[in-house]
């Protein structure tokens, strides 16, 4: 093992936690293999209480020579892969960014394009502007063939799930379920790690899909926001993740095609916290939640 330490920091945004480089001073030569040694949840970096691992490791490099303050963003994935978006990681690029500048305000490329983020005033919380939603199957993408190849993938059998595709800066396969985290036979209830994988390698995904389930606890037709509850099975993570931040924008994006909400806000509650998210008939999706650091410390750059 290399002696060679390189400076990290380790943050969480609803229990979707990333170790973060920063890229100008980094030193790692293998970003793979740096990921896939320290994400490992058996084996890998050791934090505060008894979590091992983390879902990526976030390279990034601040320009604050651009108003407002810009951030590379490339997030490497535990299996060694590069994820084109996250928005939980946008969120604690956003926090890492105002912990080094000051800034509230930052424009974040990522290999999606570049995203619009703020962070409250006390940094606990912080917005990514997420894109616009797709459901075009060139797009996300999704197979199609024959007379469908043009149509999108919307409520139907994928795997043994009913299935909707959408693209909110990766693939997503959504497929609602009868039952919140409240009801013994509702979400919670369901084998993930049974019935996500067939969907996630499925034929209609030829790029993968993350595979989330998501019940509707509160359709919104109330005073408040529609409320779901969230369960995403990670591409490049290969297991359920605390909480996804494109995965709950896929979650309302889906529930709003298939009239399953009313309005354009609700909250999504993964297992790791909520999430509030804004989907519009026209224009950039947001999502809103909080944001933590962990703690400071050193990583082997070579952890062969």
């Amino acid at each position: 093992m290399s002696a060679h330490a390189v400076p990290v920091e380790k943050y969480h945004g609803t229990g979707n936690d990333f170790i973060v480089v920063d890229a100008d001073a980094e030193g790692v030569g293998d970003r793979a293999a740096f990921a896939r040694a320290h994400c490992d949840r058996g084996t890998g970096v050791e934090g505060d209480g008894d979590r091992r691992g983390a879902d990526g490791v976030l390279f990034l490099s601040v320009a604050e020579r651009f108003d407002p303050t810009r951030v590379v963003m490339t997030l490497v994935q535990p299996d060694g892969s590069t994820a084109t978006m996250c928005g939980n990681g946008a969120r604690v690029v956003a926090r890492w960014a105002n912990d080094r500048t000051g800034d509230r305000e930052f424009m974040i490329d990522t290999q999606a394009g570049t995203r619009r983020a703020t962070v409250n005033a006390d940094a606990t919380a912080a917005t990514i502007e997420m894109g616009e939603p797709t459901f075009d199957p060139r797009r996300v993408p999704a197979a199609r063939g024959g007379a469908l190849a043009d149509e999108p993938l919307v409520d139907e059998p994928v795997a043994g799930l009913p299935v909707t595709a959408v693209n909110t800066g990766v693939p997503h396969a959504v497929a609602f379920v009868d039952g919140g985290r409240d009801d013994p036979d509702g979400i919670d209830a369901v084998d993930l790690d049974a019935v996500a994988p067939p969907v996630r390698h499925a034929d209609a995904f030829p790029k993968g899909a993350n595979v989330n389930l998501a019940a509707v606890v509160d359709d919104g037709s109330g005073d408040g926001p529609a409320v779901l509850d969230q369960r995403t099975f990670e591409r490049g993570v290969e297991g359920e993740t605390r909480s996804c931040g494109t995965g709950a924008v896929a979650v309302v994006a889906a529930a709003r095609r298939l009239g399953l909400i009313e309005g354009e806000t609700a909250v999504s509650r993964p297992p790791g916290g909520e999430l509030e998210i804004a989907v519009p008939d026209r224009g950039h999706a947001t999502l809103t939640g909080p944001v933590a650091h962990e703690f400071s410390g050193t990583l082997p750059a070579d952890p062969r």
